[in-house]
Protein backbone atom coordinates (compact mmCIF):
# COMPACT_ATOMS: atom_id res chain seq x y z
CA UNK A 1 0.00 0.00 0.00
CA UNK A 2 1.23 3.65 -0.61
CA UNK A 3 1.30 6.28 1.81
CA UNK A 4 -1.36 8.05 0.04
CA UNK A 5 -3.84 5.44 1.01
CA UNK A 6 -3.42 6.39 4.56
CA UNK A 7 -2.80 10.06 4.71
CA UNK A 8 -6.40 10.67 5.03
CA UNK A 9 -6.56 8.31 8.24
CA UNK A 10 -3.71 9.64 10.19
CA UNK A 11 -4.54 13.19 12.24
CA UNK A 12 -1.67 15.74 12.35
CA UNK A 13 -1.05 14.96 16.04
CA UNK A 14 -0.55 11.04 15.18
CA UNK A 15 1.51 11.97 12.70
CA UNK A 16 3.99 14.18 14.29
CA UNK A 17 4.06 11.51 17.63
CA UNK A 18 5.03 9.02 14.73
CA UNK A 19 7.62 11.97 13.34
CA UNK A 20 9.13 12.66 17.52
CA UNK A 21 9.43 8.67 18.38
CA UNK A 22 11.23 8.35 14.91
CA UNK A 23 13.44 11.13 16.17
CA UNK A 24 14.10 9.69 19.11
CA UNK A 25 14.77 6.48 17.62
CA UNK A 26 17.29 7.82 15.57
CA UNK A 27 19.16 9.63 18.34
CA UNK A 28 19.21 7.13 20.66
CA UNK A 29 20.84 4.87 17.86
CA UNK A 30 23.35 7.82 17.19
CA UNK A 31 24.15 7.58 21.18
CA UNK A 32 24.59 3.40 21.12
CA UNK A 33 27.30 4.01 18.16
CA UNK A 34 29.14 6.83 20.43
CA UNK A 35 28.55 9.40 17.15
CA UNK A 36 26.50 11.89 19.77
CA UNK A 37 27.35 12.33 22.88
CA UNK A 38 24.79 12.15 26.31
CA UNK A 39 24.20 15.53 26.51
CA UNK A 40 23.38 15.80 22.96
CA UNK A 41 21.20 12.67 23.09
CA UNK A 42 19.25 13.92 25.93
CA UNK A 43 18.38 17.42 24.80
CA UNK A 44 17.15 16.37 21.89
CA UNK A 45 15.13 13.88 23.93
CA UNK A 46 13.83 16.99 26.06
CA UNK A 47 13.06 18.80 23.54
CA UNK A 48 11.39 16.64 21.47
CA UNK A 49 8.96 15.37 24.54
CA UNK A 50 8.30 19.22 24.86
CA UNK A 51 6.97 19.47 21.49
CA UNK A 52 4.44 16.23 21.96
CA UNK A 53 3.29 17.04 25.62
Amino acid sequence: MTNGMYAGDITKLERDRFNNELKLFVNRRLFDKHIISEDMYNAAKDLLMKQVG
